[in-house]
């Protein structure tokens, strides 16, 4: 309909023009046109000398690859199994002083005051975390870079 329309028209048309000759609602429209968008080359020339191929901007950088995102969700996965093994303490420690929860990393004196603990405290329990996961936990060893 939109292509006759815009043959018609000599212009693209209007969501209300192809609501009215649909004899449909606009938002019902909208929500086809989103859905229904056509597919574009990654061959295509973009830019304005049109000298970039599209695939070139959108191209990630390899830390980014499907591969990489499977890693890391298993990688979270396996973090979460091991945490499990751990005390409730000991679990929140970690999970605020590395941001397994929200990616953002606390230091010592944060945790410490979210905690209501000393600093003294904190590095005692992540010490004993961080031991007992490098003694128990093999499943987390093929994460580790050598």
């Amino acid at each position: 309909m939109q292509r006759e329309l815009s043959q018609k028209l000599r212009r693209s048309p209007s969501i209300p023009e192809i609501a009215e000759k649909m004899e449909l609602n606009p938002v019902q429209i909208r929500e086809l046109l989103l859905i229904c968008r056509q597919p574009v080359s990654l061959d295509k020339q973009v830019g304005d000398n049109e000298d970039t191929q599209l695939q070139e901007i959108l191209t990630e950088s390899p830390e980014a690859s499907p591969e990489t995102y499977a890693d890391q969700d298993f990688m979270r996965q396996d973090i979460h199994i091991s945490l499990t093994e751990l005390t409730p303490q000991q679990q929140q420690v970690l999970i605020l002083r590395y941001g397994l929860e929200d990616g953002c990393e606390l230091t010592l004196a944060q945790v410490a005051k979210r905690l209501n603990i000393s600093q003294r405290r904190v590095r005692y329990i992540e010490q004993q975390a961080l031991s007992y996961l490098r003694r128990c936990q093999t499943n987390l060893r093929e994460y580790i870079v050598s």
